[in-house]
């Protein structure tokens, strides 16, 4: 399970503002680029601490305290992702200091909360590896192809229009091979295929 969007929630503890955000990630390079998104985003904050976990059977997992006395922001931001069992993810606590010391268990309370708080406001949803297909076939062909794939809840990312149909779809790799040939006899063997890299999509 992971964030089923990016998302963001605010606290404050004695005067300091803690804003928590998190997003889907499904690689290191991912989330670092999130991380770095959110500090461009925030060019005043005091501390912008995070953790991420990518991947599932064994997860990589990194984190940083951001300035903040070591094991008081990264670790319990680690933790919240950890005790929830939730995976490729990426949550970023930005603090705004309000000029009072919180003290380290003060620190690991406001970046715990913050935390919770953001993947409370992101969902979980469970995202699956899709390949995206591309079919290209004749306009008397596609109105039938089209509802086929809407039965089959497959999700269409998107339709051109030229001298013949072009339609892009996300499917699941086991389920390929067998929509293809469903395609090809729906078709009469017309239709042109090709299978490019894909994305993590909800399920």
């Amino acid at each position: 399970m992971c964030p089923a969007k990016q998302a963001s929630a605010e606290i404050e503890a004695k005067r300091s503002r803690f804003i928590g955000t998190v997003a889907p990630v499904f690689s290191a390079e991912e989330a670092e680029a999130y991380v770095a998104a959110i500090r461009r985003k925030h060019p005043g904050a005091t501390h912008n601490a995070y953790a991420y976990s990518v991947g599932t059977v064994t997860p990589l997992e990194r984190l940083s305290d951001d300035g903040e006395p070591r094991g008081t922001a990264g670790y319990p931001v680690l933790e919240v992702i950890k005790k929830r069992g939730i995976r490729n993810v990426a949550c970023v606590v930005t603090r705004y200091f309000g000029g009072t010391l919180l003290g380290a268990g003060g620190l690991l309370r406001a970046y715990g909360k913050a935390a919770s708080a953001a993947l409370d406001a992101g969902g979980v949803a469970r995202y699956v590896y899709h390949n995206l297909l591309s079919v290209t076939l004749n306009y008397d062909q596609f109105g039938r192809l089209q509802r086929e794939l809407e039965g089959r809840g497959t999700k269409i990312l998107d339709t051109s229009y030229g001298e013949r149909v072009g339609i892009r779809v996300y499917v699941a790799p086991e389920d390929l091979d067998s929509l293809v040939a469903h395609v090809r006899d729906t078709t009469s063997g017309k239709a042109q295929f090709s299978v490019e890299e894909g994305r993590f999509i909800p399920r």
